[in-house]
Protein backbone atom coordinates (compact mmCIF):
# COMPACT_ATOMS: atom_id res chain seq x y z
CA UNK A 1 0.00 0.00 0.00
CA UNK A 2 1.49 3.40 -0.50
CA UNK A 3 -0.21 6.23 0.72
CA UNK A 4 0.93 10.14 0.35
CA UNK A 5 0.76 12.01 3.12
CA UNK A 6 0.35 16.32 3.23
CA UNK A 7 1.62 18.14 6.22
CA UNK A 8 3.98 20.73 6.78
CA UNK A 9 4.86 19.80 10.46
CA UNK A 10 7.60 17.21 10.85
CA UNK A 11 6.34 16.00 13.90
CA UNK A 12 2.76 15.52 12.89
CA UNK A 13 4.69 13.86 9.57
CA UNK A 14 5.74 11.29 12.01
CA UNK A 15 2.80 10.85 14.37
CA UNK A 16 0.48 11.05 11.49
CA UNK A 17 2.56 8.55 9.67
CA UNK A 18 2.58 5.63 12.96
CA UNK A 19 -0.86 5.66 12.88
CA UNK A 20 -1.26 5.24 9.47
CA UNK A 21 0.83 2.21 9.52
CA UNK A 22 -1.32 1.06 12.71
CA UNK A 23 -4.32 1.80 10.53
CA UNK A 24 -3.78 -0.81 8.15
CA UNK A 25 -1.62 -2.90 9.99
CA UNK A 26 -0.11 -5.36 8.88
CA UNK A 27 -0.45 -4.34 5.19
CA UNK A 28 3.05 -3.35 3.93
CA UNK A 29 3.47 0.22 3.72
CA UNK A 30 4.74 2.80 2.04
CA UNK A 31 4.40 6.68 3.15
CA UNK A 32 5.54 9.60 0.63
CA UNK A 33 5.44 13.09 2.45
CA UNK A 34 5.32 15.98 1.11
CA UNK A 35 4.85 19.53 3.08
CA UNK A 36 3.46 21.84 0.49
CA UNK A 37 1.13 21.42 -3.02
CA UNK A 38 3.50 21.85 -5.06
CA UNK A 39 5.72 18.56 -3.62
CA UNK A 40 2.47 16.81 -3.55
CA UNK A 41 1.48 17.24 -6.67
CA UNK A 42 4.92 16.65 -8.05
CA UNK A 43 4.64 13.42 -6.09
CA UNK A 44 0.98 12.49 -7.51
CA UNK A 45 2.15 12.71 -11.56
CA UNK A 46 5.15 10.19 -10.53
CA UNK A 47 3.72 7.94 -8.22
CA UNK A 48 0.43 6.16 -7.78
CA UNK A 49 -1.48 5.95 -4.03
CA UNK A 50 -3.96 4.04 -2.59
CA UNK A 51 -5.19 7.27 -0.34
CA UNK A 52 -3.78 10.86 0.24
CA UNK A 53 -3.93 12.13 3.91
CA UNK A 54 -3.59 16.17 4.03
CA UNK A 55 -3.85 19.04 6.07
CA UNK A 56 -5.87 21.63 4.65
CA UNK A 57 -3.25 24.85 5.76
CA UNK A 58 0.08 23.91 4.48
CA UNK A 59 3.14 25.54 3.57
CA UNK A 60 2.68 27.90 0.05
CA UNK A 61 -0.84 26.69 0.04
CA UNK A 62 -3.52 23.98 0.75
CA UNK A 63 -4.66 21.18 0.99
CA UNK A 64 -7.69 22.19 -1.41
CA UNK A 65 -5.37 23.08 -3.97
CA UNK A 66 -4.36 19.37 -4.18
CA UNK A 67 -7.45 18.14 -4.13
CA UNK A 68 -8.64 20.52 -7.14
CA UNK A 69 -6.04 19.41 -9.27
CA UNK A 70 -6.72 15.80 -8.56
CA UNK A 71 -10.37 16.61 -9.52
CA UNK A 72 -9.04 17.41 -12.61
CA UNK A 73 -6.08 15.10 -13.32
CA UNK A 74 -6.86 12.20 -11.14
CA UNK A 75 -10.22 12.22 -10.34
CA UNK A 76 -10.58 8.36 -9.71
CA UNK A 77 -8.36 9.23 -6.21
CA UNK A 78 -10.97 11.95 -5.56
CA UNK A 79 -12.67 9.42 -3.28
CA UNK A 80 -9.46 8.01 -2.06
CA UNK A 81 -8.64 11.67 -0.88
CA UNK A 82 -9.10 12.52 3.11
CA UNK A 83 -8.23 16.00 5.02
CA UNK A 84 -6.47 15.72 8.28
CA UNK A 85 -6.74 19.19 9.97
CA UNK A 86 -8.06 21.71 12.40
CA UNK A 87 -8.95 24.22 10.20
CA UNK A 88 -12.86 24.36 11.15
CA UNK A 89 -13.41 26.47 7.98
CA UNK A 90 -13.89 22.90 5.61
CA UNK A 91 -17.50 23.16 5.33
CA UNK A 92 -16.85 22.28 1.58
CA UNK A 93 -15.63 19.21 2.17
CA UNK A 94 -16.96 17.89 5.41
CA UNK A 95 -17.61 14.60 4.39
CA UNK A 96 -13.69 14.42 3.66
CA UNK A 97 -12.48 15.66 7.11
CA UNK A 98 -10.76 13.88 10.20
CA UNK A 99 -10.41 16.31 13.02
CA UNK A 100 -6.82 16.62 14.43
CA UNK A 101 -8.47 16.79 18.06
CA UNK A 102 -9.17 13.24 17.82
CA UNK A 103 -7.31 10.80 19.65
CA UNK A 104 -5.27 7.87 18.30
CA UNK A 105 -7.85 5.08 18.50
CA UNK A 106 -10.05 7.45 16.92
CA UNK A 107 -7.80 8.50 14.02
CA UNK A 108 -7.47 5.16 13.07
CA UNK A 109 -11.18 3.78 13.30
CA UNK A 110 -12.35 7.25 11.46
CA UNK A 111 -9.44 6.48 8.26
CA UNK A 112 -10.46 3.07 8.14
CA UNK A 113 -14.04 4.35 7.30
CA UNK A 114 -12.92 7.05 5.03
CA UNK A 115 -10.63 4.53 3.43
CA UNK A 116 -12.95 1.22 2.77
CA UNK A 117 -11.33 -0.06 -0.63
CA UNK A 118 -7.85 0.23 1.31
CA UNK A 119 -8.97 -2.34 3.85
CA UNK A 120 -11.32 -4.83 2.24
Amino acid sequence: MRVLLIEDDASLQRSTARLIKRAFAPAEMTIDVADAPKNAIALLEANTYDFVLSDFNINGGTGGEVLIWIDKNQPHMNERFVFFSGANHLDLWHDKVITKSVNPSEFVEQLRNYVPMVTS
